[in-house]
């Protein structure tokens, strides 16, 4: 199963960086990249192992012959039914119906050849979980997201510069510069960048990605999608994608850097469309957008997350559209997050802010086709060090 990982970076800043930080932050850009490209590659085998063994034990409970014999009718019946919808003949038949003519045909062949739909079944839901905990990536860095509407006395509690209305004015409290635990404000344009997309699909999944990245506004966004036009047997696919701006930041004590980002939504759409097909027919799809920060330093293993919005739907058989909009489009949004590791005083490092998609879909004998869509713009940036 091919697993495809790119990244890419601009950090304009290293070079007014000290050697040794500067060094330090390549190393760590580095070792996130290895771990990260690893687990993306041991994901990919496990899916591909997980697609081998449904497809070895469809064959052996229906034996070689009688599953040949029911995805020739499968493909002969889908070769039909393009035929039949040919103009100008085709443009008056009823395709709804056309396909129930199909249906109740591949369910006579499987009862003539003897298909217990129930173990199928159970093969099926049983490599589902499966399939889940190999391709959904750790989750032990995600918390909740806010929306800052509707959470504002919390977000009023969190940083002394939250006493100001947004967008940010011109005036900041004057915070004790003594004090090693006070906030620092970013706020656009942002001029660094990091982004990354990470593919899995088996034979018949296709997987793409549209960056929306412009560090100047703070626009960070991705537009993923998963496309299966003829699923045959048991098919699966993932893109996992981030889109951050970076800037440069000095902690002024030892600890875990604390990261405050308001975000304002301008587009968070969740779709998805499955279609019928016949034979052992059922799909699911899942869609999740989060708010991120990383840390560019060896001691900060992984980044951390925020969740904002997700859909799930799943179908056993019959045509499914969905279309979601769970984020109100044009508001303010909050995450707080810590870094996974501590970093230490004094030494500059680069601190990322952005967003992930992560979709996640499986499909048999069903055509599938997913789209998220979320783009925002990262209004400000306050970042410290936690007490």
């Amino acid at each position: 199963m091919p697993g495809h990982y790119v990244t890419r970076r601009s950090l304009p800043f290293l070079t007014a960086f000290s050697s040794k930080a500067r060094d330090l932050a390549e190393r760590a850009f580095a070792e996130q990249e290895a771990r990260r490209r690893k687990a993306s590659d041991l994901r990919a085998q496990q899916a591909d192992q997980l697609v081998e063994r449904v497809h070895r034990q469809l064959h052996t409970l229906l034996g070689t012959r009688k599953f040949g014999q029911l995805r020739e009718a499968i493909q002969a019946e889908r070769l039909t039914l393009r035929d039949l919808l040919q103009p100008p003949e085709g443009l008056a038949r009823e395709q709804t119906e056309v396909k129930k003519a199909a249906r109740r045909r591949i369910d006579s062949l499987q009862r003539r050849l003897g298909v217990d739909r129930t173990k199928l079944e159970k093969i099926i839901r049983a490599a589902d979980t499966r399939i889940e905990d190999a391709l959904f990536p750790d989750d032990r860095h995600v918390t909740e997201g806010f929306n800052l509407r509707n959470h504002f006395e919390k977000w009023a509690t969190l940083s002394p510069f939250h006493k100001f209305p947004l967008p940010w004015g011109p005036l900041v409290p004057e915070d004790d510069p003594n004090d090693p635990h006070r906030w620092f404000l970013f706020r656009p344009p942002f001029f660094g960048f990091l982004f990354s997309q990470a593919f899995i699909t088996s034979d018949n999944f296709r997987a793409d990605r549209l960056l929306f990245l412009h560090p100047p506004s703070g626009l960070v966004g991705n537009e993923a999608t998963m496309d299966c036009d003829d699923a045959g047997s048991f098919d699966v696919a993932s893109v996992d994608a981030q889109a951050q701006i970076a800037f440069a930041f000095t902690p002024p004590a030892a600890g875990l850097v604390e990261v405050l980002i308001d975000a304002q939504s301008t587009i968070g759409t969740h779709a998805v469309a499955i279609e019928d097909e016949w034979g052992f027919s059922n799909a699911w799809c899942s869609q999740h957008n989060q708010l991120m920060m990383n840390v560019l330093h060896p001691n900060v293993p992984e980044p951390s997350f925020a969740a904002m919005s997700s859909m799930f739907k799943e179908t056993d058989g019959d045509d499914l559209t969905a279309a979601e909009a769970h984020l109100a489009r044009g508001q303010h949004f909050f995450a707080q997050l810590v870094s996974s590791g501590p970093v230490p005083a004094g030494q500059t490092v680069i601190v990322t802010a952005g967003t992930r998609t992560f979709d996640m879909a499986r499909a048999n004998d069903m055509e599938l086709h997913s789209r998220s869509n979320f783009q925002w713009f990262i209004s400000s940036v306050e970042v410290r060090i936690a007490p």
